[in-house]
């Protein structure tokens, strides 16, 4: 990625990415703690959820564009197996440090869910997922990687299953940008004192920065990069298809 875009851009690339933030200068970094963003440098739960989310979407739209196969296998287990093969092989190619372990294992419990058909979003696969992290890892527990990932994760839970039997007042267009809005809000409350004791700062434009940049790594950045690693496994590079290319440098 560095080679295809030198300087700045390729490193920022490589960190969103891949995690690898070596090639970053520090105006950099500094500007994205400043405005709570530096989360998007760590291979954690918004780059595997986003990733898993979006491979099981286009796996179970492909089956159900086949009638045949879509009225005789179930397509919501097989996109979640798929799911969890590309979220395996991101934490393989990330490099599998803690904090994308801790995603994997939590994307990991609610695909598995889905095979067995329970229910993916809980508390109890929250619980779940972060006693095996305690179990593998429980130095963990006083870092700040896992309180401030585990509180984000049980409080959109618990807001969002609170959430779940409310009536519908609002269409559904305009509720998916509210919910974009409210799992900002809350994601940074739920952190915002883990990362004043840790770190002794809070960030002032951490709702504004991430209203922006979340969405842009849901609707481009994870697609693209999926349909470039796709591509280059057909030996397709960058050079055959530029807007590609732009949005995940390097392929």
């Amino acid at each position: 990625m560095q080679d295809a875009l030198p300087g700045e851009i390729g490193a920022f690339a490589a960190a969103i990415t891949t995690g690898d933030r070596s090639g970053m200068g520090e105006g950099t970094l500094k500007a994205l703690r400043d405005t709570n963003l530096a989360h998007l440098l760590a291979i954690s739960g918004l780059h595997m959820g986003l990733l898993a989310g979006f491979v099981f979407s286009v796996v179970r739209l492909a089956i159900a564009m086949v009638p045949f196969v879509a009225l005789r296998l179930p397509g919501h287990r097989i996109a979640a197996v798929f799911a969890l093969i590309a979220a395996a092989s991101y934490l393989a190619l990330s490099g599998g440090n803690v904090a994308t372990e801790r995603a994997f294992i939590m994307v990991a419990v609610a695909l598995i869910a889905v095979v067995f058909n329970r229910r993916a979003i809980s508390l109890r696969a929250v619980a779940l997922a972060a006693l095996i992290v305690l179990v593998l890892r429980p130095e963990a527990l006083l870092g700040p990687g896992f309180q401030m990932s585990f509180a984000a994760t049980t409080a959109l839970v618990a807001v969002f299953n609170h959430l779940r039997g409310a009536p519908e007042v609002v269409p559904r267009w305009l509720w998916a940008v509210l919910a974009v809005i409210l799992s900002s809000a809350v994601a940074g409350f739920a952190t915002a004192p883990v990362a004043a004791a840790h770190f002794n700062r809070i960030a002032q434009f951490g709702l504004v920065a991430n209203l922006l940049t979340v969405p842009l790594m849901g609707i481009l950045v994870m697609p693209a990069a999926v349909v470039a690693a796709c591509l280059r496994l057909l030996g397709l590079r960058h050079r055959h298809f530029g807007c590609w290319g732009a949005a995940w440098p390097g392929y």
